[in-house]
């Protein structure tokens, strides 16, 4: 099911980017006509409710992109996990030649990328849009010790990660310079992969995961401000 909405959002973003390239008025850009290309850019902070691992989470960060004639946008953005997810592991130690209890550690989770998108009827009051992050990462788990008069974390597990986020929105212009989009879409999340040992009852290891290969894949909302060009 999270494979067709991933899918199904895709096609959504790509078929508006077709729609809008075969409407009349856009020509000018290819067939160099008598209108003129309008260039500016946008800049904006970036907030993404989800869950990670079936815990709320939400991440944060920002993004920046060129805007061309007020309907596509290029450009980049970075966003990181806040909220303070936490787990524990049974880890077989093999200095110790045991199991080891390993509590609260730290879930880190972060990417940035390349984001590209769409914006159908950028002069209206209220318009809605559609947008892709594309984008590396990685996944972390850390714990906070007390360590030569200073706090360190210190790194158990590390995934790099890939991330894919299409999305469509509904945007709303606030003023010349300032806009408010609510979206919704969905976190493809892949190359979660890293294991631990653990000695089991028979006595034997025994491999475990982590986290589950779709801990991070989920839907998502989000609410974007952007400051920048919109009148022109």
């Amino acid at each position: 099911m999270k494979k067709i909405m991933t899918i199904a959002l895709t096609l959504m973003l790509i078929l508006s980017i077709s729609e809008s390239m075969a409407q009349e008025d856009m020509k000018y850009l290819f067939g160099g006509g008598d209108k003129k290309v309008s260039v500016s850019g946008f800049g904006a902070i970036l907030n993404e409710f989800s869950a990670v691992d079936n815990d709320f989470a939400f991440l944060m960060g920002g993004g920046g992109a060129v805007l061309i004639n007020q309907r596509y946008f290029f450009g980049g953005y970075g966003m990181g996990l806040t909220t303070g997810l936490q787990k524990n592991y049974l880890r077989y130690d093999y200095n110790l030649e045991r199991n080891v209890y390993s509590p609260d550690l730290h879930t880190r989770f972060g990417h940035g990328g390349f984001w590209l998108g769409y914006i159908h009827n950028s002069h209206n009051l209220i318009h809605w849009g559609a947008n892709m992050k594309i984008g590396w990462g990685a996944v972390t788990l850390s714990d906070l010790k007390y360590s030569s008069s200073d706090y360190q974390w210190n790194s158990y597990a590390s995934d790099n990660v890939f991330v894919v986020t299409p999305q469509v929105d509904m945007g709303v212009n606030l003023l010349k310079w300032m806009r408010i989009n609510v979206g919704v879409g969905y976190r493809l999340v892949t190359g979660v992969d890293k294991t631990y040992y653990q000695m089991g009852d028979d006595g034997n290891l025994h491999e475990m995961e982590y986290f589950d290969n779709n801990a991070f894949s989920n839907f998502e909302g989000s609410v974007t401000l952007a400051f920048g060009g919109f009148s022109n």
